[in-house]
């Protein structure tokens, strides 16, 4: 921290949360966000990144889905909703995530769940093959 800094002095409402604006389609960063957008961009980053598989993150950043199906869609239910809730509460806006409904199709299991921050609800998806 620099002398003479305010940093001490900030408050959480006093916070910003920027970051860059990712245009997931065309693959680019287009401009900067910040506030519910950014949270809900960080969101959909987290619940694309599979933990532990990519060095430049660190193990608490992304989503564990490894072990997910390995004893059957039952226990899956629970399994998923443990590893979006510890994926997600690292950071500091989210205050939970609840509201989970599970929806099975095929080979595949859809989540709809709720992120509650300090923005408000945040309504999200996820969508896991088994394979």
């Amino acid at each position: 921290m620099l002398p003479g800094s305010k940093m001490d002095d900030l408050t959480r409402s006093d916070k910003t949360y920027k970051a860059f604006k990712i245009d997931f389609e065309n693959k680019k960063i287009d401009g900067i966000v910040d506030g519910k957008e950014a949270l809900e961009q960080q969101i959909k980053m987290v619940l694309k990144t599979q933990r532990y598989k990519y060095p430049v993150f660190s193990h608490s950043f992304g989503t564990d889905y490894a072990s997910v199906f390995s004893e059957g869609y039952q226990k899956a239910m629970g399994k998923l909703k443990n590893a979006l809730c510890d994926s997600l509460i690292f950071d500091e806006r989210i205050k939970a995530v609840d509201n989970f409904s599970f929806e099975r199709r095929g080979t595949k299991m859809i989540a709809d769940f709720s992120v509650v921050s300090i923005y408000g609800a945040i309504e999200s998806e996820i969508e896991l093959k088994n394979e």
